[in-house]
């Protein structure tokens, strides 16, 4: 035979194909990345909660050394001035040098709001944590961080707008803008308008509340009582059918 035409029949044979290779099954989690999913994830919210108590002391402790720092500037210059008969008393309560009573309504408002701090963040994270829940939604801790953040800026916010404003001026101003930022972040990671909505309307509930208890002398035990046994029942209404141990396991909950 020719070469040429040894050559051209070579070129004519079927090119081998390598032998197809099975796919390859999903890496199946571990017994370790499965256990205790939802668990786990409760452990972070509280631990999350007890972290962020530490910029929140650092704003009561501002808003101590302000009250320390307007009352001591304040009272000895008017004390002179009423005493040398050139201001009178009601002038001087109200004058420059002694702070406003609004202003350390405002300080005090601060300070008792503080102490509901973690009844608060609870109760944001618990909704965060029921939408990733019920919807299958997964969230980073990273979003929990910063809904903490932005939650930590209404107490400074308050304290802030409180020497400038009301006491009731600055807790809606405070409000309004915390609560706005959670929101239009809540669209994003919640992937959704209504649940996005629905944060706010809690956001809006909670900070209701909390106002209506920091307005109480008497009554105000009683009132975050109740409002902490209204939270629970919610919690309760909406995961009494979620299988929790499907949840641990990583696995889609069962609705019965």
């Amino acid at each position: 035979m020719h070469p040429g035409q040894s050559g051209g029949a070579m070129q004519n044979l079927p090119l081998a194909t390598p032998p197809l290779l099975p796919p390859s099954a999903p890496i199946a989690p571990t017994k370790t990345d499965r256990r205790n999913r939802a668990t786990l994830k409760l452990l972070f919210i509280a631990a999350l909660v007890l972290l962020l108590q530490w910029p929140l002391h650092w704003v009561n402790a501002l808003q101590q050394e302000r009250r320390e720092t307007r009352g001591s500037g304040g009272i000895p210059a008017a004390s002179a001035a009423v005493g040398a008969g050139r201001v009178a008393p009601s002038v001087a309560k109200v004058g420059r040098a002694v702070p406003a009573d609004g202003a350390f309504e405002a300080y005090r408002m601060v300070e008792r709001a503080l102490k509901h701090s973690v009844l608060v963040l609870a109760l944001v994270f618990a909704a965060f944590f029921l939408f990733e829940t019920l919807a299958g939604l997964r969230l980073h801790a990273v979003h929990y961080g910063l809904v903490g953040a932005a939650m930590c800026l209404f107490y400074l916010a308050l304290l802030a707008l409180g020497e400038v404003f009301e006491p009731g001026v600055a807790y809606v101003g405070a409000a309004v803008a915390s609560s706005a930022l959670v929101m239009l972040y809540s669209v994003a990671i919640l992937k959704s308008r209504v649940r996005a909505a629905v944060i706010g309307a809690l956001l809006a509930g909670v900070h209701g509340v909390l106002f209506v208890v920091l307005q109480l002398e008497y009554y105000a035990l009683l009132a975050g009582t109740g409002a902490l046994f209204a939270a629970l029942a919610a919690v309760m209404f909406f995961t009494r059918h979620i299988d929790w141990h499907a949840q641990d396991a990583g696995g889609p909950e069962v609705a019965t």
